[in-house]
């Protein structure tokens, strides 16, 4: 496409998406063991949710903002656009495999399959992935802002 017109090179999202899955199996773990170090085996159960959710949100924004960054570099114009459909095409990705996965009848969570009656789309749950995708957007929104040339 004329970069001139602000139109969207999609191979570059993807291979931003690409790299923020990639950055997110590094950034992810590592952060989850810092977390570990940092607090200690006396939490309780509360505490402990909210801070792994903590570092869920920390490692996606992260994770994007590296895959938005890549977005933008092979883009070349549009940066910032760029960077936000990464998390966009990753909501899109999740969703198509959540639906392909359901009708199969299996969802893995941690290596073991569970039926998709097990989880839903209402209440919290949905509050939650909500606001992890607009961490994941605004991730990759700066990410491409920083990557724009």
């Amino acid at each position: 496409m004329d970069r001139r017109r602000g139109g969207i090179r999609w191979g570059a999202v993807a291979l931003g998406w690409l790299v923020a899955v990639l950055a997110g199996i590094v950034i992810s773990p590592a952060l989850r063991l810092l977390y570990g170090a940092a607090i200690g085996p006396e939490l309780d159960r509360g505490e402990l949710t909210a801070g792994l959710v903590a570092v869920s949100m920390g490692s996606g924004f992260l994770a994007y903002l590296v895959g938005g960054y890549a977005a933008a570099r092979m883009a070349g114009g549009a940066g910032g656009t760029h960077g936000a459909l990464t998390a966009v095409y990753g909501l899109v990705v999740g969703v198509v495999l959540g639906v392909v996965l359901g009708l199969l009848g299996l969802v893995f969570v941690e290596g073991v399959a569970l039926p998709p009656a097990t989880f839903g789309l209402a209440g919290e749950a949905l509050v939650a992935g909500l606001v992890l995708f607009v961490v994941n957007l605004v991730g990759g929104y700066a990410g491409g802002r920083l990557g724009a040339r």
